[in-house]
């Protein structure tokens, strides 16, 4: 076990690249859309979870948890009602309530009641679980995204602020709501209070109630239907470019969607929309939870991907844990992918003869830079194998 687990360790060091700029007592991520820190539970059993602020506890997957020696261990467990983003609103799901010990680098973190929610089914075979607030919110929480770590701090003396500014930010039950301004165009503009999610692998996405205040006339956009948003089932979004948003800086010409649910924490809350990782991985941050606090300052990455929209107008899920392919789990109405034939639920089994199965996470995360004609091998739910081509060249919007 223990050299399983320093051949573990090893791997995941040469994946994040980690080098003398992340200081002891660190916890590493890699930052694919969301935060993933590589973990180890039950004292010995390797472990993937993204870090989630809009969560409070630890979750585990069900596929997981079906999978994995963690979930053949003899846990107790239960039952508790949860509500999600999208449309089913609350659901009943299984928890666990032994005590779980979760080791993250340095910290180590018991929990009490776990839930096991669908989170592959989201995000796909790489997670394993999810982190909230109550693992790290007890010191002031250094977010480094320039070079992938999160870390607790002791104190905030005076030289850890330099360069950061106090953002007018409210706390509210471990949940943080910063003031924001978001124009739309020359004519329309959202003044308000946005969340701060670590959870979302995206940009801006308003509110459902939110979305009903704007108007769209006029603006390039497109709609997209996702099979499963989380625990509260599907849902959809339109999306479309905005002038600028200002968290800290200004930051222009960005793609943000909008929701349609209406239920769950996209439908009518308060806020006017959350604030993803699309955004937030452009200033490193410090959550001081103890003191009500958030300061943020201008880190060098100048990557524009929050001005990119869908080129293969679809999205998929990498599930060779428990399929033959890559699932296609959202679509947008209209576009290219649903015109050549692709449905929800499909399995892309090739991409230009190459087997999904042999394209690592990594290479997925650099991105596949398809364009032109591009081949794929699709497993239709009958079990037909079809073949449908894609000339990839614009975004939708």
């Amino acid at each position: 076990m223990k050299l399983r687990l320093a051949l573990f360790f090893s791997l995941v060091s040469s994946v994040l690249n980690i080098s003398a700029e992340v200081p002891e007592k660190a916890i590493p991520f890699i930052l694919d859309s969301h935060v993933y820190i590589q973990g180890v539970i039950a004292d010995t059993i390797p472990v993937s979870l993204i870090y989630d602020t809009g969560a409070d506890r630890l979750y585990m997957d069900k596929d997981y948890m079906d999978l994995s020696t963690f979930g053949k261990l003899p846990l107790r467990k239960g039952q508790a009602k949860m509500g999600g983003a999208g449309n089913d609103g609350v659901q009943t799901v299984p928890i666990i309530v032994d005590t779980i010990p979760l080791k993250m680098g340095d910290v180590v973190y018991k929990e009490h009641i776990t839930p096991i929610i669908n989170l592959r089914e989201i995000l796909g075979r790489h997670t394993d679980g999810m982190i909230g607030n109550n693992a790290v919110f007890n010191k002031p929480l250094l977010v480094n995204y320039s070079d992938g770590y999160l870390l607790s701090l002791d104190s905030l003396a005076t030289g850890m602020l330099e360069g950061y500014t106090k953002l007018p930010a409210h706390f509210n039950d471990n949940r943080i709501d910063i003031e924001c301004e978001l124009k739309i165009d020359s004519a329309q503009c959202l003044k308000g209070t946005f969340r701060l999610d670590l959870g979302c692998g995206s940009t801006i996405i308003l509110t459902n109630a939110a979305r009903k205040g704007i108007d769209l006339t006029g603006k390039p956009q497109a709609i997209c239907y996702y099979s499963n948003m989380g625990v509260g089932g599907d849902g959809s979004d339109v999306n479309f470019r905005a002038e600028s948003f200002k968290f800290l800086d200004e930051l222009y010409n960005i793609v943000i969607s909008a929701s349609y649910n209406t239920e769950g924490s996209l439908s009518d809350r308060a806020h006017l929309g959350i604030i993803g990782n699309d955004i937030l991985c452009h200033y490193d941050l410090i959550i001081d939870a103890p003191n009500n606090a958030l300061y943020a300052r201008r880190n060098c990455n100048a990557d524009t991907s929050y001005q990119r929209s869908s080129k293969i107008q679809m999205g998929y899920l990498d599930r060779t844990d428990i399929a033959v392919g890559w699932i296609v789990s959202s679509m947008y109405e209209g576009g290219m992918a649903q015109k050549a034939g692709f449905e929800i639920g499909d399995e892309i089994l090739s991409i230009n003869g190459r087997s999904v199965k042999e394209i690592s996470w990594e290479e997925q995360r650099k991105g596949l830079g398809l364009t032109g004609p591009t081949t794929y091998e699709v497993k239709k739910k009958s079990g037909e194998i079809v073949t449908y081509i894609l000339d990839i060249d614009k975004e939708i919007i």
